[in-house]
């Protein structure tokens, strides 16, 4: 897509993964400039559900350090051509001195450049726009985030976010790991106990 010199089309998907916000409200201008790094400082980004009508302040960093380097190095990058952050950079045909005004991506056309893009870089057909919002969703859920903490990043309202969060073998892996912690700390205590015992009874 960049090659093709649609640098904004580009940041569609990393947004569906990282902020797990729904292709259509990309492409339909529901992510704006405005939203992005607001005046007064605040190094965050507001994310707007459509679906829900939930507004959702992503912070961009912690202090530990960025949250997203990747992406808002990118998007820092990126010309603004009108108020959403993604526009389809208009094209002036040679001899025509009309001002040509940027438009937003029809969701088929992006869906369809988007396909072209990946097959060129010999990337599956099944890693289309949505499903990087998905996985970026399930994304959350190896990391072991608590529901809440993924519907505070998803912008869901109800517990429909956990559809999104497919099982995968390192969630599993993840559950087995924090059951062996569980019994290692038991027996610590255990042994702690009978050596406590042991010690009080040596010292009468």
């Amino acid at each position: 897509m960049l090659r093709a010199g649609e640098p904004h089309l580009v940041a569609v998907p990393i947004i569906c993964f990282e902020w797990h916000q729904c292709p259509e409200n990309v492409l339909g201008g529901y992510l704006t400039w405005a939203n992005y790094k607001p005046p007064g400082g605040r190094n965050t980004v507001l994310i707007e559900h459509h679906k829900t009508g939930k507004q959702v302040p992503m912070p961009l960093s912690d202090r530990d350090g960025p949250l997203f380097p990747e992406l808002t190095q990118y998007l820092d990058s990126l010309e603004r051509l009108g108020v959403p952050i993604v526009l389809m950079k208009p094209q002036r045909k040679k001899g025509d001195a009309k001002a040509v005004v940027p438009r937003p991506f029809l969701l088929r056309t992006a869906r369809n450049r988007v396909r072209k893009a990946a097959r060129a870089a010999g990337l599956p057909d099944y890693l289309t726009m949505e499903a990087c919002r998905h996985g970026g969703l399930t994304e959350l859920g190896d990391a072991g985030v608590t529901e809440k903490e993924g519907m505070a990043s998803s912008g869901h309202t109800s517990p429909a976010f956990r559809i999104y969060q497919k099982d995968t073998e390192r969630q599993a892996t993840n559950a087995q790991r924090k059951r062996r912690i569980f019994l290692a700390l038991e027996k610590e205590q255990e042994e702690d106990k009978i050596q406590n015992g042991g010690d009080s009874g040596n010292s009468e």
